[in-house]
């Protein structure tokens, strides 16, 4: 039995080495496409497959990327199939580059592999930042992503840290009242007695590293290629006192800058790309047919 897999990547040039290390385990270039949404917006373009002779010349098939997916699951009318096709087609659409390939079972695994090792998203956890950020369903008329907004949106991706959680506690409050006993008078009395706690802040601080990378440019890159900025804040905890509803205390955490003098040599422009690998479920997703 075939199975249809399919790796969705942010970058071509990871696309075609998927594809690349695909020939070399033996799969067979007829049984393997990449689709994009080019750049220049002009429509969406498909690599490979049996009329194709290498992975450089597309083949063009206008605006409608949903008819790519749904002629790979044609034969499987289940509505979660058809779900998880719009979804690669939204994620085409939004800039991703897909790489859809059939193989017979004994190389399912070996191919998913391929397709992780090289850098495939993961499709669930790309989903629900979909849906995070307003995705219902594909729509066939919506606009394509330019090449400058799918790198804001992986951008945004990549930048996306931990979510802090609150946690809620319940303390217990005691205190005391004057009741009567038959003859007996209860007296209260309040006593004062110095307490002190320790409070631990946790504050962020901004890391730049920066790692030698040679590798060809890709179209992605070169959309990077001009001058631009972005913004990294920084955010710190501060300890707030209280009792019976009146401030007390307050720490003001702050930030300091300082300057320093460098030397800067230049005869050439580069841009410095930082990737982050986040491994949190099964990146390819397959489907027998």
């Amino acid at each position: 039995m075939a199975t249809t897999i399919v790796g969705i990547f942010d970058d071509y040039t990871a696309a075609q080495a998927a594809v690349k290390a695909l020939s070399g385990a033996g799969v067979k270039q007829c049984d393997m496409h990449i689709a994009r949404n080019e750049p220049a917006g002009k429509g969406y373009t498909t690599y490979g497959g049996a009329n194709a002779k290498d992975y450089e010349t597309g083949t063009s098939i206008g605006t409608k990327i949903e008819n790519f997916f749904g002629n790979l699951f044609s034969a499987d009318a289940d509505p979660a199939v058809r779900q998880e096709s719009d979804l690669y087609a939204e994620s085409v659409r939004r800039g991703n580059v897909a790489v859809a390939i059939k193989v017979e079972d004994k190389m399912v695994d070996r191919a998913a592999d391929i397709l992780n090792e090289n850098g495939a998203v993961d499709v669930e956890r790309r989903a629900a930042q979909y849906r995070a950020a307003g995705y219902k369903n594909y729509d066939a008329k919506a606009p394509l992503y330019t090449a400058e907004q799918s790198q804001t949106e992986f951008k945004s991706y990549a930048e996306q840290g931990e979510i802090a959680l609150s946690v809620i506690e319940e303390q217990l409050n005691i205190g005391t009242r004057v009741v009567q006993r038959g003859g007996v008078r209860v007296h209260t009395t309040v006593t004062s007695r110095p307490v002190e706690e320790q409070v631990t802040l946790r504050e962020e601080n901004v890391t730049v590293n920066r790692r030698p990378v040679n590798r060809e440019v890709s179209d992605a890159d070169m959309a990077n290629f001009k001058d631009g900025d972005f913004t990294v804040t920084t955010q710190a905890e501060e300890a707030v006192v209280g009792k019976e509803s009146r401030v007390v205390e307050e720490v003001v955490i702050g930030k300091k800058t300082t300057e320093r003098e460098e030397t800067i040599r230049d005869t050439v422009r580069r841009t410095n790309v930082e990737v982050d690998e986040i491994n949190t479920g099964e990146a390819a997703h397959r489907k027998n047919g």
